[in-house]
């Protein structure tokens, strides 16, 4: 039985290849829940306590973007949220995430790559996307057109993923040019506090409203 690190070693080999990290995450789809809780997660818990603070109907309509297995949807869903859509990549992550019994939609997209799906949802929340290997910046202009005008985007970035894959940038770029403004932003915090075998992945999660 591979553990998580085996996990973690084969989704950064895969050096952002779409297809073999599809691959592996078709594969871990049945153990990631498991693997993800065990090693703390907080960053879907905190995503859903500042979607929590800023979006006050349980009717919203909310989008978990590369949502994987649905974690992020699956807290929302217990709280009360109860209009929830969620897409991913991995046909292996929907399987699972569609066996939770919480989505009224649910389709295969990956961020930043093709066409943009387009629509207007209340809310765009994203985890664990916006890191190395994964979703380029461009996925940044992805997110936000999936939600309406003053619609939320709750999103985490990795450190390195900001300040060294371009993302600073592209952010830098959306706020220039009007396209969404800062509502707030945790600290800085260890994705896999309870992994004392990788070195930390620093996450920061991001509140944006959209501005056009």
């Amino acid at each position: 039985m591979e553990d998580i690190d085996t996990w973690l070693h084969r989704v950064y080999e895969a050096g952002g290849d779409r297809d073999t990290l599809d691959r592996v995450y078709d594969d871990w789809a049945e153990r990631y829940d498991q693997h993800l809780w065990g090693i703390g997660n907080p960053f879907t818990a905190i995503a859903t306590a500042f979607i929590s603070r800023h979006l006050q109907s349980f009717d919203a309509r909310i989008l978990d973007a590369g949502c994987g297995t649905g974690n992020a949807a699956q807290l929302l869903h217990q709280i009360g949220y109860r209009n929830l859509s969620g897409f991913d990549p991995s046909p292996g992550m929907l399987e699972v995430a569609r066996r939770k019994q919480i989505f009224q939609h649910l389709f295969e997209h990956a961020l930043g790559v093709g066409e943009t799906v387009s629509d207007h949802y209340d809310c765009l929340v994203a985890t664990g996307v916006l890191t190395s290997g994964h979703a380029p910046p461009a996925a940044l202009d992805d997110m936000l057109a999936m939600i309406r005008t003053g619609g939320l985007l709750v999103f985490s970035v990795s450190r390195l993923a900001e300040q060294e894959l371009g993302f600073a940038a592209k952010m830098h770029h959306l706020d220039e040019a009007g396209a969404w403004q800062l509502v707030e932003h945790s600290r800085w915090f260890d994705a896999h506090p309870f992994l004392s075998t990788e070195a930390p992945v620093e996450l920061r999660i991001y509140v944006y409203r959209k501005l056009a």
